[in-house]
């Protein structure tokens, strides 16, 4: 039951920085941060988590559904309202900005919540073997998820955020009834994620990082999301 209230605690840390959000005065600075914080984190989500545990499985037809989940989000980002903009001075209040980062944080909340599905399976499977070694795990998680919780603080879509919330939770309470998922199985959800995640890299995140290359909380928000790595791989 322990490793259970670990994948719990694991979504929990997307409130925490949502709340965080909320309290700060200097959202605009909080939010570019955010964006390149979130942009170095996937980009080593990618490169030290998903690409790996694909190579890992072995299996060659799984590189596919990379190229289906990058195409399965580019017709979902059809689909959202899309608001495309020119940055000002201040446009942290403008209703077009807002428009363009609650678009882009539910479609981040879609391909997250399926690599968290994994994720959590993987967190309660590593807790009921070892409890410490599944903290660690819960921690390195943790620091992934913070910023995002930065990121998708002004979405209006309340059952959205909880279902990135629970979906580490959700993750585990199905290998907690059913026993491990099939292999197969798990590398389509994260090679289906890891495309996902590819789309946003280049059509959201990097697009926001460009629009806002010359401001100092771009390079402060690059600067922690290396150091999270860092902490990450040290974990």
């Amino acid at each position: 039951m322990n490793a259970l209230f670990l994948t719990l605690f694991s979504g929990l840390f997307y409130l925490i920085g949502l709340i965080v959000y909320r309290f700060v005065k200097h959202k605009k600075e909080l939010t570019i941060m955010a964006i390149s914080c979130a942009f170095i984190v996937i980009i080593g989500l990618i490169v030290f988590d998903l690409i790996p545990e694909l190579i890992e499985l072995g299996n060659a037809w799984l590189y596919v559904f990379i190229v289906l989940g990058f195409a399965l989000l580019f017709l979902i980002d059809k689909l959202i309202p899309h608001h495309h903009h020119e940055h000002h001075k201040n446009d942290e209040f403008t209703k077009e900005h807002k428009n363009r980062l609650e678009h882009i944080s539910t479609i981040t909340i879609l391909a997250l919540s399926m690599h968290n599905l994994i994720e959590g399976m993987a967190l309660y499977s590593i807790g009921l073997e070892n409890i410490r070694s599944g903290i660690l795990m819960l921690i390195g998680i943790g620091l992934h998820n913070l910023p995002f919780g930065f990121g998708i603080a002004g979405l209006k879509n309340k059952l959205l955020i909880f279902l990135l919330v629970i979906s580490a939770f959700l993750g585990g309470l199905i290998t907690f009834f059913f026993g491990t998922v099939d292999e197969l199985l798990q590398g389509i959800i994260l090679a289906l994620s890891t495309g996902m995640l590819f789309h946003i890299l280049i059509f959201e995140l990097f697009k926001e990082i460009k629009e806002n290359i010359g401001q100092k909380e771009t390079i402060y928000g690059i600067i922690i999301g290396i150091l999270i790595l860092v902490i990450i791989n040290l974990i």
